[in-house]
């Protein structure tokens, strides 16, 4: 399916949810966009115009970057071991 539509079908079913549940509705469809292989650079593109999916993907982003933080740190611990007995 094409960003393009399902940004067409958030359009049409953000109206009928409930506004404080509109992030983590937004959350869950980039959620779901991204475990099928669509590029948070292509969600942002499609859509630029919709705070709450762009507050999703900017989180999404950051989770990404947070968990290459942490697994930089785990090798370079991993690689500081001395094994050696």
């Amino acid at each position: 399916m094409s960003i393009t539509v399902v940004h067409e079908v958030w359009r049409a079913l953000k109206s009928e949810i409930d506004e404080a549940n509109l992030p983590d509705a937004a959350e869950s469809l980039v959620d779901v966009l991204i475990q099928n292989d669509y590029e948070a650079s292509d969600i942002k593109a499609e859509f630029r115009r919709d705070s709450d999916v762009m507050d999703a993907v900017k989180a999404y982003i950051a989770s990404q970057e947070e968990d290459e933080e942490e697994y930089e740190e785990e090798e370079e611990e991993d690689e500081d071991y001395d094994d050696s007995w």
